[in-house]
C-alpha cells in the first residue's frame, strides 16, 4: 500500500511539474536571425569599400548584437584571414570600411551573435584583373545558422 501510495505522489507531482512548463509555454515562435550581406561585386585595387550587414530579427533591426566581426581573406588564404571589428550604424546595420591591395577575389563573412542565435553569411568580391578559374563556387556564398 505504501509503495502505491509512493508512485500516485510522484506521477501527481510529475503531472504537476509538466503543466507548469507548459503553462509558461506562450505558443510564441522565435523569430530568426537574419543577415543581409550587401556590398560591390567588382572593385579596383586601393578603392575604398564598404559592405554591410543589415541585421534583423523577425522585422525588428537589432542594434545592440552581441558580437559582430567581419572576417576577410584572399581565395585560398582563408589561414591568413583577418577579422575586423564593424562601424555601428544606425537601424540594425553595420559595416566594414577597407581597401584591397592585391587583385584577387576575396571572401567576406560576417559572424553575428545576437538573441541567442549565430549566423555567418558570405560574399565575394573581385579586386582588379581576376582569372575566371580562381574565382570560388557559389556554395561559398550560402548563409549558416547557428
Amino acid at each position: 500500500m505504501r509503495k502505491m501510495m509512493g508512485i500516485i505522489l510522484m506521477l501527481v507531482l510529475l503531472s504537476a511539474c509538466g503543466n507548469s512548463a507548459a503553462s509558461n509555454d506562450k505558443g510564441e515562435v522565435p523569430e530568426l536571425l537574419e543577415v543581409k550581406l550587401t556590398g560591390p561585386q567588382q572593385v579596383e585595387k586601393n578603392e575604398s569599400v564598404i559592405v554591410k550587414a543589415a541585421v534583423t530579427y523577425g522585422d525588428t533591426p537589432v542594434d545592440d548584437a552581441d558580437d559582430v566581426q567581419f572576417e576577410v581573406w584572399k581565395d585560398g588564404d582563408k589561414d591568413k584571414s583577418k577579422m575586423i571589428q564593424p562601424k555601428r550604424e544606425n537601424k540594425g546595420v553595420y559595416e566594414l570600411h577597407t581597401t584591397f591591395q592585391q587583385d584577387g577575389v576575396y571572401i567576406i563573412q560576417v559572424h553575428v551573435t545576437a538573441k541567442q542565435q549565430h549566423n555567418m553569411p558570405k560574399t565575394n568580391i573581385h579586386v582588379g584583373e581576376v582569372e575566371k578559374e580562381s574565382r570560388p563556387s557559389t556554395e561559398e556564398e550560402k548563409t549558416s545558422h547557428h
